[in-house]
């Protein structure tokens, strides 16, 4: 296959990831009874880079509005997903956190993923692993520009 074909084969391929992640994600939403807003909201929350964020904080982050986002937290957390705590230092600010039930029904739905992921992974070596690295976060930064050029 010549470069071209090789091209258009890792168009079709990134395709078909996109409808692959979209179908898990809303499966993965009917099982915790949320909405795919609901959902990207908690995802926010979860990761080893997530802390507790203020609902501004996690309206910037999902591309919401503070209003739809207000409305998002108030649904996870009558599912008991999400608790509001009181910022320790500023008794003013509220951050929003995911709770055991939801770390643990996220793990029991994403966990095989992880773990089939990561073992796939290693597999290749550091150049290849940095190659794809770097294709991922030039298709996020792709997105999300042509994202704000839609929006209204």
């Amino acid at each position: 296959m010549g470069s071209e074909e090789l091209v258009g084969a890792f168009g079709r391929a990134m395709q078909a990831y996109q409808r692959a992640v979209d179908t898990l994600d809303q499966q993965a939403a009917d099982r915790l009874g949320l909405n795919r807003t609901d959902l990207r909201c908690l995802e926010m929350l979860f990761g080893p880079e997530a802390a507790p964020m203020s609902p501004g904080e996690l309206a910037t982050a999902a591309g919401m509005t503070t209003g739809g986002v207000t409305t998002a937290i108030d649904r996870l957390e009558r599912a008991g997903y999400v608790t509001r705590e009181r910022d320790s230092g500023d008794r003013r600010r509220v951050t929003v956190r995911p709770t055991e039930l939801a770390l643990r029904r996220a793990g029991e739905i994403y966990g095989p993923v992880v773990r089939e992921g990561t073992a796939f992974l290693r597999r290749y070596d550091d150049q290849a692993l940095a190659a794809m690295i770097e294709v991922l976060e030039f298709a996020t930064r792709q997105h999300l520009d042509h994202a704000a050029r839609l929006a209204p």
